[in-house]
């Protein structure tokens, strides 16, 4: 029985389409976090169609400062693809 991909489509801003480096780094500059996943794994499991923002969000996952009554307090970011996801919001 095949898995079933998480729905990560429908996001405003860039998408795992819109990447291209093999290695894609998570970190958290809060909690001194640092993960890094292999980009075709990623679109394997969400899709290229995934937003960034949201898969930043479900990587997150299990980090008592993504949610609280503050909102999402985590520091977490892609921190390769600043310059990426910068120009991807531009256009």
């Amino acid at each position: 029985m095949a898995r079933r991909r998480q729905n990560l489509a429908s996001g405003d801003g860039p998408t795992m389409k819109d990447i291209l480096d093999v290695i894609i780094v998570l970190e958290c500059a809060v909690c001194d976090r640092r993960d890094s996943f292999e980009r075709k794994v990623l679109v394997a499991q969400f899709g290229a169609g995934a937003c960034l923002a949201k898969l930043r969000r479900r990587l997150a996952m299990g980090c008592e400062r993504m949610v609280g009554a503050d909102g999402d307090r985590s520091g977490t970011r892609f921190p390769g693809l600043n310059r990426e996801t910068a120009a991807a919001d531009q256009n």
